[in-house]
C-alpha cells in the first residue's frame, strides 16, 4: 500500500536539495520550496516507530507520520490546526490553503490501513503475472550462459578464472553480462513468489567461488568509483543450497559497491567453520544504518534516509530478497557497523553462516 502511495504522490520532498526522501508531500507550499532541512531529521529520536504522529517542523508546519506494514509515510507541507497550536500566526495566515483536519487525516489513515491488504494482493498478483512472462527469457539467458562458459572453457588456463582471463574482452564482457542478468531474473521471480527461494533440490554449493565470481562481475562498476573489491580468506566447504542462493552474493556485493564511498575498499571474506559450514562477511565503508532501522532494512521497500541521500536510485528490494533466500536456507543475514563519523559514514558489515 505504501509503495502505491509513494508512486502516485507527484511531489518529492524538498529535503536535501531535492533528493527523494522516504516521506512525500501531498502539497508543495512556498515555505517548503525554500526549506533545505530534512523532514525526517526534524523528528524527535524514536518517533519513527510511533504513529499516527504529529510534529511541528522548524518552519512551523505540520509533519504527520503514518505507519504502514511495509514502512512509514511522512506527510509534509500541511497545517493541522487542532494539533499544531504552536504554529506562528504569520505562518498560519500564509498557509491557510494547506489546512488539513486531524480527524480527516485519521479517517483517511484508517480507511487506507483497512484496504491495504486488498490493494497489496491485487498489486502482487499483477507483479506475479508480469514476472511469469520472464520465465522464457530466463531460460534463454541460461542457454546463453552455458554457451558462453563453453566458449571460455576452450581458452588456456588451469582454472576457470585463468580461462576467463585468457579470453578476449568481448567474451569476458558477455560472460559478465549474462551472469548478472541471470541473477537479476532469479531475484525477480522471488519477488513475485517468495516460495521460489526453496524450489528445486539442494546441491553442494561452492560458496567461496560464487562470491569470487560476483566480485569479478562488479570489478568494472567498482573501478568507476575508484573502489577496489577483493576476496580474503579461503573456503573449501560446499554446503547444500538451493539454486536461489546465487542471488545473495549478487545483492550483498552490489549493495556494497553502490553504497561505498569513492576510493575505499570492499572486502569479501569467506572462511570454513565446523560442521562443513561457510562464514561470509562483506565489509564496505559508507552510510551507516540508524540503530532504529537495523531490522527494518530487510523489509520490502525499506531504504534508510541516509541511503537515499547517498544514492538516489533503488527499490529497497535487494536485502528483502536476500533475507527470503537466507530464511529458506535456515540462516540469518546479520548487519553490524562501526561507530559513524561526522558524516554518518562507517564500516558496514553484512555476515552469515551457510551450512
Amino acid at each position: 500500500m505504501l509503495r502505491l502511495i509513494r508512486d502516485t504522490c507527484p511531489f518529492p520532498t524538498s529535503d536535501d536539495a531535492g533528493k527523494r526522501q522516504p516521506g512525500y508531500l501531498l502539497s508543495l507550499p512556498p515555505i517548503c520550496r525554500s526549506c533545505r532541512t530534512s523532514c525526517w531529521s526534524s523528528l524527535p529520536d524514536g518517533s519513527r516507530r510511533q504513529g499516527p504522529y504529529h510534529y511541528v517542523c522548524p518552519k512551523g508546519m505540520s509533519l504527520v507520520m503514518l505507519p504502514f506494514p511495509d514502512g512509514q509515510l511522512l506527510v509534509c507541507g500541511i497545517l493541522v490546526p487542532e494539533a499544531n497550536t504552536a504554529c506562528p500566526p504569520q505562518v498560519r495566515r500564509q498557509n491557510r490553503s494547506q489546512k488539513a483536519s486531524w480527524p480527516v487525516i485519521l479517517a483517511w489513515y484508517e480507511a487506507a490501513t483497512a484496504t491495504s491488504p486488498c490493494v497489496e494482493r491485487v498489486a502482487e498478483q499483477r507483479v506475479r503475472e508480469a514476472i511469469e512472462g520472464l520465465h522464457d527469457i530466463k531460460t534463454a539467458v541460461s542457454l546463453v550462459t552455458r554457451n558462453a562458459e563453453a566458449v571460455v572453457s576452450q581458452y588456456p588456463g588451469d582454472t576457470d578464472d585463468d580461462k576467463i582471463e585468457s579470453a578476449p574482452p568481448p567474451i569476458k564482457s558477455l560472460l559478465k553480462s549474462v551472469g548478472l542478468l541471470h541473477g537479476r531474473l532469479t531475484a525477480s521471480s522471488i519477488i513475485a513468489n517468495p516460495a521460489a527461494a526453496a524450489y528445486g533440490q539442494k546441491h553442494p554449493t561452492p560458496v567461496y567461488r560464487l562470491f569470487h565470481r560476483m566480485v569479478r562481475l562488479f570489478e568494472e562498476e567498482a573501478a568507476r568509483k575508484h573502489i577496489t573489491v577483493r576476496m580474503a580468506g579461503s573456503s573449501y566447504s560446499r554446503p547444500k543450497c538451493y539454486d536461489s542462493f546465487e542471488v545473495i552474493p549478487l545483492v550483498l556485493i552490489h549493495n556494497a559497491v553502490k553504497y561505498s564511498v569513492d576510493g575505499r575498499e570492499i572486502v569479501v571474506r569467506a572462511s570454513d567453520v565446523p560442521t562443513a559450514a561457510v562464514r561470509v562477511e562483506v565489509s564496505s565503508y559508507g552510510p551507516v544504518v540508524p540503530t532504529e532501522m537495523r531490522e527494518s532494512i530487510f523489509q520490502k521497500g525499506v531504504r534508510t534516509p541516509e541511503a537515499i541521500s547517498f544514492a538516489g536510485s533503488g527499490s529497497g528490494l535487494g536485502l528483502y530478497i536476500a533475507d527470503i533466500i537466507a530464511k529458506a536456507h535456515n540462516f540469518k543475514i546479520e548487519y553490524d557497523s562501526t561507530p559513524p563519523d561526522a558524516r554518518n559514514h562507517g564500516m558496514n558489515v553484512f555476515r552469515f553462516v551457510a551450512e
